[in-house]
């Protein structure tokens, strides 16, 4: 599951920005804007656990493979 994940929520978040940056006299448009920070935070928030999960110790069992 490399970067894939993280590739598809950028798309994704892109694709909402643009919507909100077409929307202009919406009250739609603010909540657009929200959910495209949303999902730069959520590609944070992946790259923050990753990094922690890769800095955990291995165990004996996990050693072995």
């Amino acid at each position: 599951m490399n970067y894939g994940l993280i590739a598809a929520v950028l798309v994704w978040a892109a694709v909402v920005g643009l919507m909100a940056y077409h929307l202009e006299d919406s009250p739609w448009r603010w909540v657009f804007v929200v959910l495209s920070a949303m999902g730069i935070a959520t590609v944070g928030g992946i790259i923050k656990i990753r990094k922690y999960v890769d800095g955990l110790p291995r165990t004996s069992e996990q050693k072995n493979r």
